[in-house]
């Protein structure tokens, strides 16, 4: 080190903890550990990522090259340690899917609406497999309104766009946030379009009067929302609490502090008298809209609780969590009713699948799908493993479920 002088600076495309990294003089290559289950390799000269590595199952907490930079070893929560080679890694990371997809069910259609990590939109149909590709932006999150008129995306500058999809022209656009959009979404009439930010802030945005309102309040990152009855909103976020809001006027309406650490999840029950929350406290909670306290405190996980679902009747609560296992709860008395552990192994092998990443239950509650390191089907009543499907890669982060309960959409890290 000659100087004190920053010579290179790098901004990882997760929104995830670098655990850990490794510098190649002989290549000039970084590699990247985050804790999102991938490991990125980057060009220090030009400053551009030249390779997503997929494949574990949990945090990647080691990495290091070897002596010659020819290969790199990683290591991860998933009780795994890979090798890989630099130059074979490079040249097969080819075009792929980003996780934050849009799907629309509708009649016997399905369209998905996907970015890929070369600045494209895509929306393909699910069901013959035509692809259009839409627009070259750089896409943060996306979503299609109901009736499958127009597409909006969000931007890494803050920017929101909406195209129309007759013509496949830009139809409205907006700069409100001043950080990365994470997520977008239309109201149920299409006229109103919500997203949030890294910027710990949510616009509502009625992009037809070009009337908006900021919901500021959250003290961190915005994690995620959810659309209430009556022009309400609820969110949730990293600094731990839980917020609804009226989208007409922008007031906080309630504010539930939940969590000591971050608010991974939230789920309203089809009843609309409860909602649910997890954290990386390895706690999840059932709350009334009408009390500032919890109903029941869901103890037992041994890992980050990342998702929770209550069934279509708003008795049962299923969690599911990063050490890959799904406990589900009796909705009026917070008592466990199953405890389903995807794997029973040899000792010394992978306990699990990795994170669970999120779960569905089907129209008459009786069985439940979960998605993580592949997807898997649950006997509601009896809490045993019904049927496991298999993908090409791993990290489901998302499943989307079809009303009759017979199509699933979901992107691997592949």
């Amino acid at each position: 080190i000659h100087t004190n002088g920053l010579l290179a600076e790098i901004h990882t495309g997760h929104h995830s903890t670098i655990q850990y990294c490794d510098f190649s003089p002989q290549n000039h290559l970084a590699v990247v550990a985050l804790s999102q289950c991938c490991v990125e390799l980057w060009n220090m000269d030009s400053c551009l990522k030249v390779a997503d590595c997929r494949g574990h199952l949990s945090w990647v907490h080691c990495v290091m090259f070897s002596p010659d930079g020819s290969s790199f070893l990683t290591s991860s929560d998933d009780q795994t340690i890979r090798l890989w080679e630099t130059k074979k890694v490079c040249k097969n990371s080819a075009i792929v899917l980003k996780q934050e997809i849009d799907v629309v069910f509708q009649e016997n259609e399905v369209m998905v609406l996907a970015a890929d990590n070369i600045k494209r939109l895509q929306l393909i149909n699910g069901k013959t497999g035509q692809i259009d590709y839409l627009t070259e932006a750089q896409v943060s999150c996306c979503c299609l309104s109901p009736y499958l008129q127009y597409i909006a995306f969000g931007g890494e500058d803050g920017a929101i766009e909406i195209l129309e999809l007759l013509n496949n022209r830009i139809f409205q656009s907006r700069i409100g946030h001043k950080k990365t959009v994470r997520h977008i979404q239309f109201t149920d009439d299409g006229k109103t379009l919500i997203s949030s930010s890294d910027d710990s802030s949510i616009q509502v945005w009625n992009w037809q009067s070009e009337e908006y309102v900021f919901l500021q309040a959250h003290q961190e990152t915005v994690k995620d929302f959810k659309l209430l009855k009556n022009s309400k909103l609820l969110s949730w976020s990293f600094d731990g609490t839980v917020k609804v809001w009226s989208i007409i006027t922008g007031r906080i309406e309630k504010d539930f502090v939940c969590h000591q650490d971050t608010v991974l999840s939230c789920d309203i029950s089809p009843d609309a008298t409860k909602f649910s929350s997890t954290s990386a406290d390895k706690t999840a909670k059932i709350w009334s809209f009408d009390l500032l306290s919890p109903l029941h405190e869901l103890r037992g996980h041994r890992g980050c609780v990342r998702c929770s679902v209550f069934s279509v009747d708003s008795t049962l609560l299923a969690t599911g969590d990063d050490n890959g296992e799904i406990r589900i709860w009796n909705v009026s008395n917070g008592e466990l009713l199953h405890l389903c552990a995807p794997i029973s192994v040899e000792e010394g092998a992978a306990t699990h699948g990795g994170w669970v990443t999120d779960l569905c239950f089907s129209p008459d509650s009786k069985m439940l799908v979960s998605a993580g390191g592949y997807l898997k089907w649950w006997n509601v009543v009896t809490g045993e493993s019904s049927q496991t499907f298999y993908t090409n890669g791993t990290y489901l982060k998302k499943i989307h479920v079809s009303p009759d309960f017979k199509t699933y959409v979901t992107v691997d890290n592949l």
